[in-house]
């Protein structure tokens, strides 16, 4: 499994560079951690239509500038119980 970082969480999604997914298809999954934590875990043919279906197309802002797609996951939050993390 590729492991990849995540820092940003909008709307209920997770978003992965396209060449990360490729990464992950090569070693036989991805894990998406978030703060610290694996918060999803991918399977190739998830990947493989994740890639198929398209993706965000970005322009790098740094040189080279190359561009790269952005490949959106789901993954919904656990809210903490207060009253368990006081505990």
């Amino acid at each position: 499994m590729f492991k990849v970082k995540v820092k940003k969480y909008y709307n209920g999604l997770l978003s992965v560079r396209d060449n990360h997914c490729k990464d992950g298809i090569k070693a036989g999954g991805l894990q998406i951690e978030h703060q610290g934590k694996i918060v999803l875990e991918v399977d190739v043919d998830s990947l493989k239509s994740a890639l198929d279906h398209g993706g965000t197309k970005v322009k790098s802002k740094f040189p080279p500038y190359k561009e790269y797609r952005l490949i959106d996951f789901r993954y919904k939050k656990e809210k903490e119980n207060k009253q368990q993390s006081l505990l």
